[in-house]
């Protein structure tokens, strides 16, 4: 049709100066438009102030690297790739669609001699699973019936975190004796070190280094050939009452917090990269010490760090939350509207998720973080989805090919609840 009327080069150069919303729908006219207009979309430069606009800034980079995690983002405006913001923007649209899309619930259960589930992470279409007993079931999307490596680590495992290096896929796993052990997924083998201990691992999207703490000692891990070996490292202004729960980066910029006597300190600092390589870490501030409500402090069971901005505390009845630019955390108390207890929470692409005690998840988009602080009004609009009838004890995310599932895991299943 098109070509009866102009050549595909002049029909490229008219499209080349047409809106992004407009384009979208001159695809669908005719197959020739379509692959005319998809070219243009890719080099379209619209999609990054598009997406800009679009997505809060706080939730701009996991946005980012969960879309693309073999890319190293180190900051947002560094990105200037057309594909990549166009795949951001197409991620983001479509975990709105958790929302209101009917789920579908896929279940890896656990063997009887594995025990309970300890822990759990995801990178791309992998999903590591940690058992009480110290064994690793490592997944894939391919087939979620059989692990396709099984490690043991030798002792209980409290932390289990994804790396990517040199091009490898690496499991690094916390035993309760404050050991790390290294996976590589290809090869299917443990990766030799001189014994490394750590009392955390890092968190957050970016997958390309390992950051572990050991008494607020930070020291970026490095894999040279078969060994692991530790690289850079920084000695964060701990004082002797306060201890490091959790640490955080997204791409240079890092975020780590402290227990110290009923509440928390935050410490702000920042990595040099360079080919891809950590080669530096840099301290701005540490915070001045926030106090924890007191029913939260007093029952206190985990800390969420889902980026560098946001963060959440669980209690045994109510839940807090503070951020960054905040000097006091508050609380909510959830339980009179979900009947039951919040056991974990989860934070991507502005949708805010719970993991009750009757085994439902809520789903809330939040706008900013002043709806955060609006939960105890707002969360009547939350979407429950019925998961299972035991705790929901963990909760993450899972992406491939911009499709958005939740993982929901229980003491003995992980559930993938899938959209599209």
């Amino acid at each position: 049709m098109g070509e009866e009327i102009f050549p595909n080069e002049i029909w490229f150069e008219i499209f080349s100066r047409i809106d992004i919303s407009e384009l979208l729908e001159l695809r669908l006219v005719c197959r020739q438009f379509y692959e005319l207009i998809e070219r243009v979309l890719d080099k379209h430069p619209g999609w990054k102030p598009m997406t800009d606009n679009k997505i809060l800034y706080e939730c701009l980079e996991s946005t980012m690297q969960r879309a693309y995690p073999y890319d190293l983002i180190t900051h947002w405006m560094d990105i200037d790739d057309p594909v990549i913001w166009r795949g951001t923007y197409l991620s983001f649209m479509k975990w709105q669609k958790v929302l209101v899309n009917e789920p579908t619930i896929d279940a890896i259960v656990s063997t009887s001699n594995f025990g309970d589930v300890s822990c759990i992470c995801t990178f791309d279409k992998y999903i590591a699973i940690a058992y009480e007993n110290g064994a690793i079931a490592n997944y894939t999307l391919d087939d979620i019936n059989q692990p396709f490596y099984l490690a043991y680590h030798g002792t209980g495992i409290v932390q289990i975190e994804f790396w990517y290096s040199n091009g490898d896929v690496l499991v690094v796993s916390l035993g309760d004796n404050n050991d790390l052990k290294f996976w590589d997924l290809d090869n299917k083998v443990e990766i030799a070190t001189n014994g490394f201990f750590a009392n955390s691992i890092s968190s957050g999207e970016c997958r390309h280094f390992c950051i572990g703490d050991m008494e607020g000692i930070l020291t970026s891990y490095e894999r040279v050939g078969n060994l692991i070996s530790p690289g850079k490292t920084k000695n964060l202004p701990l004082m002797e009452n306060q201890q490091l729960i959790a640490h955080c980066h997204v791409g240079k910029n890092m975020k780590a917090m402290a227990y110290e006597e009923e509440g928390t300190v935050l410490f702000v600092y920042f990595a040099d990269i360079e080919g891809g390589k950590l080669t530096k870490f840099r301290f701005i501030q540490e915070k001045d010490w926030i106090r924890l409500p007191e029913s939260i402090n007093a029952s206190f069971q985990r800390l969420i760090m889902p980026n560098i901005t946001f963060f959440f505390a669980i209690g045994e009845s109510s839940i807090g939350s503070t951020n960054y630019y905040e000097d006091e955390w508050h609380e909510y108390n959830l339980a009179p509207y979900f009947g039951s207890n919040v056991r974990s929470m989860a934070f991507h692409a502005q949708i805010l998720m719970f993991g009750l005690d009757d085994g439902s998840i809520h789903l809330l988009y939040i706008q900013d973080y002043g709806h955060v602080m609006e939960l105890e009004g707002r969360i009547q609009n939350s979407r429950k989805i019925e998961v299972d009838t035991e705790p929901i004890v963990d909760l993450t995310i899972l992406e491939v090919d911009k499709k958005p599932c939740i993982v929901a895991v229980t003491e003995e299943k992980v559930h993938l609840v899938n959209f599209f």
